[in-house]
């Protein structure tokens, strides 16, 4: 058995085979940064919207009207991988004092900041359109949302508070359409926290 270059025609194809591993290796490396650049881009545009919704003079209810909206698309961009991970996990915990859930017996959990989604009947009326975030507010497991909204003074509200948060967070994207990879990788990136 012989390596090495023995004609032409070897020579040749150890240039093409030089050329396609460096082609791939570029591919990848264009493709990690574009990625990186659609989650900056994704990023950049949702905290624009945020605080545009907050700064915004309207009514309680246009305010959480635009809010609900703004969910809804972070919901989508979470589904579709627009996010990285961990930017995910980070909103979703934002969420939880905004959003109403409901438990596992589907008990109606208020919103603990949002006037208009304080009322089941009306929070009924304002998800009507938005199937993705009535999907992510149900909670399959038991959450005590009461140590979930408690406030953080001390260290061991703060690990308490800590978990239930965690418990809704990893519910809340596991109710979600995201790949099995994601779905894996998400306990540890939640535990990590």
């Amino acid at each position: 058995m012989e390596f090495g270059i023995n004609n032409f025609k070897d020579f040749v194809e150890t240039i093409s085979y030089g050329v396609t591993t460096v082609s791939l290796l570029g591919l990848w490396a264009t493709y990690i940064s574009s990625k990186k650049q659609i989650h900056f881009t994704t990023m950049e545009k949702c905290v624009s919207n945020f605080k545009e919704i907050i700064k915004c003079s309207g009514s309680q209810s246009d305010k959480s009207a635009e809010y609900i909206e703004f969910v809804s698309e972070e919901l989508f961009y979470f589904e579709n991988g627009y996010l990285p991970l961990a930017v995910s996990i980070e909103w979703i915990d934002g969420m939880i004092d905004y959003l109403p859930f409901y438990d596992k017996n589907k008990v109606f959990i208020k919103s603990n900041r949002l006037d208009s989604l304080k009322n089941q009947d009306q929070t009924i009326r304002l998800l009507r359109d938005y199937p993705r975030i009535r999907k992510a507010i149900q909670m399959r497991e038991e959450i005590d949302f009461e140590i979930a909204h408690v406030s953080i003074e001390n260290e061991n509200d703060r690990e308490m508070r800590r978990q239930e948060r965690d418990k809704i967070i990893y519910a809340v994207i596991m109710n979600l359409n995201i790949g099995w990879w994601k779905k894996f990788r998400l306990r540890q990136k939640i535990a990590n926290r």
